[in-house]
């Protein structure tokens, strides 16, 4: 009889410890999905509200704003990591544009590179991992003339590596999501056209295109790159994209995804990789548009007088934020992807811009 109890109350304490396990797994979860929400409602920019640029971070939860820089030097073109624990951004603190880091409660300011002369043209980008910081420096010069060449930067090992060589104006496109290469371009008139692959560390050199390309930017998914190209006095955004089966090194496939007289610039890349969102002015003045990947389905999301700049996908593809000049200077606002429920975000006289999201 003992041995018969004892063997039931051991049943019953593996049933209760079985569920006690798969509600704290239950509740562990909800934590994570929970936190996860919370910062993916957060949207960084920068705000010129007390003379200066600084770096905000706006909750869209609580719809509270929170200054993460102060001081009277200028702050500006911030970028979240993936794990959106880190933000990088560009400063002239020091009196010379250098790159620092900091986390989105506005602590732990690093300052991550020193003597750099940074291109004040092109924000950093951080690798897929958060592990490395490309970046465009004319820290030195050909023939005394300065010259902006790519670099890369593992913030925790010190002194950047630089990975171009040559006597172009190289500006930084994107990395690719497995950080294999980065994606960049040219745009003085002398240099080679088009759009070049660099492996980050120094080799395996591809040309991608060999037109008037800029603004590069990799889908999510890794299979396409939207840049746009000037042609014959026409902007228009174009696709390149890998050989079906292929890799990179292979011959590419372009498409041209406007088709349009007017300006169309700006692409941003939907998280699933089916959309585009761009700014065109196609209407007289710079509206939001969203499209399809093949370049179907173009839609207008802004319908004013003012120009209407910057489009970025929220994390979960649901939302654009971008700035509007709608009621005079630069304000952060965002919309549902198909242009319902816009709000704005910011109310002040002041100019606010560089949203990223």
């Amino acid at each position: 009889m003992g041995g018969f109890m004892g063997e039931r109350m051991q049943s019953v304490w593996k049933k209760a410890f079985y569920w006690i396990t798969l509600v704290g797994l239950a509740w562990f979860v909800l934590l994570l999905m929970a936190c996860s929400s919370s910062t993916e409602q957060q949207i960084i920019f920068v705000s010129e509200s007390d003379g200066d640029q600084e770096i905000f971070l706006l909750d869209m939860g609580s719809g509270n704003a929170i200054q993460l820089t102060n001081n009277s030097a200028q702050d500006f073109s911030p970028i979240w990591s993936d794990d959106r624990e880190k933000i990088a951004y560009l400063t002239d603190e020091s009196r010379n544009l250098e790159i620092n880091q900091i986390n989105r409660n506005g602590e732990a300011k690093t300052r991550l590179t020193r003597g750099e002369r940074i291109n004040a043209n092109d924000s950093a980008a951080w690798s897929p991992n958060g592990d490395r910081l490309a970046f465009v420096s004319q820290r030195e010069s050909i023939s005394g003339a300065s010259n902006p060449e790519l670099y890369v930067l593992e913030p925790n090992r010190g002194n950047p590596t630089r990975i171009t060589f040559n006597q172009a104006q190289d500006r930084l496109g994107d990395w690719s999501p497995d950080g294999e290469w980065l994606v960049f371009y040219a745009t003085d008139a002398n240099s080679e056209p088009g759009l070049w692959l660099r492996n980050p560390s120094g080799v395996n050199l591809i040309q991608l295109t060999q037109g008037r390309d800029t603004e590069a930017v990799w889908s999510p998914d890794g299979e396409r790159i939207a840049f746009v190209r000037t042609k014959d006095d026409n902007v228009d955004i174009y696709l390149v994209a890998k050989s079906n089966p292929g890799t990179w090194r292979d011959p590419v496939q372009e498409l041209r995804l406007t088709q349009v007289p007017e300006s169309d610039a700006s692409p941003d890349w939907s998280p699933d990789s089916k959309l585009l969102a761009f700014v065109s002015y196609r209407d007289g003045n710079a509206e939001i548009y969203t499209m399809r990947a093949d370049g179907a389905r173009q839609q207008r999301l802004t319908n004013n007088r003012q120009d209407d700049l910057d489009p970025v996908w929220s994390p979960d593809g649901r939302k654009i934020a971008f700035v509007s000049y709608l009621y005079g200077p630069g304000e952060i606002f965002v919309t549902d992807a198909d242009g319902s429920n816009q709000q704005r975000l910011t109310n002040n006289n002041a100019e606010e811009h560089s949203p990223d999201w």
